[in-house]
């Protein structure tokens, strides 16, 4: 134990001395590390979400479909608990404001993306848990503990909240998509630095 807390505290020293602190909360122009990590833990665990989804829509009923779809939602519930933690943090440490050169309709366009994106993140899990316990099914988080169940079996209402599931999916696709999209035409054409304030510093030119 003393052998890992002997560099850990090198490093702490040598950081302080050479004042090369990292602060967590964001900056004027730039995200911290705190929003930095949860943001791309956030795009990895989403990501994983639509190749466990459509992997696990195909396979038949059995284990290896039960074990996937509870993968699936448990990265789900996940996630939502992510998107609260973040927003949480937003509040605390509000976001770097957009580059000035930005024309009002391409603000309202980049608030509009993310109050949706927001919105889709935190909504989509619930739906997904209205269909598994209206489908009298309980949602077990990764094989631990179960959640409470939100509705009684109700197959109409499981039908439903399924379609909008499957919809909401293939939105926030196509929102993940265009975010991507406009990431990199900041970065490549307008060269305006939007992208590199959610990259680690030691990525950041």
């Amino acid at each position: 134990m003393s052998c890992l807390l002997i560099p850990l505290s090198s490093v702490l020293i040598s950081t302080r001395g050479s004042a090369a602190i990292i602060p967590l909360r964001n900056s004027a122009d730039r995200f911290g590390p705190v929003a930095q990590i949860l943001h791309w833990l956030i795009v990895l665990l989403v990501l994983s979400q639509f190749v466990v989804g459509i992997y696990a829509k195909d396979l038949p009923v059995g284990i290896e479909r039960l074990k996937m779809l509870t993968f699936h939602k448990s990265v789900g519930i996940t996630v939502f608990a992510l998107v609260i933690l973040r927003l949480l943090w937003r509040l605390y440490t509000p976001a770097p404001k957009l580059p000035t050169g930005m024309k009002p309709l391409e603000r309202i366009g980049a608030h509009a993306s993310h109050v949706l994106l927001y919105t889709l993140l935190l909504v989509l899990p619930i739906l997904g848990w209205l269909t598994s316990n209206a489908s009298n099914l309980t949602v077990r988080w990764f094989f631990t503990f179960n959640l409470p169940n939100l509705v009684g079996a109700d197959p109409w209402l499981a039908n439903l909240t399924k379609h909008l599931h499957d919809l909401g999916a293939w939105l926030l696709l196509a929102l993940v998509c265009l975010h991507i999209a406009a990431a990199f035409w900041h970065e490549l054409v307008r060269k305006d630095g939007v992208l590199r304030r959610m990259l680690p510093l030691w990525m950041s030119p």
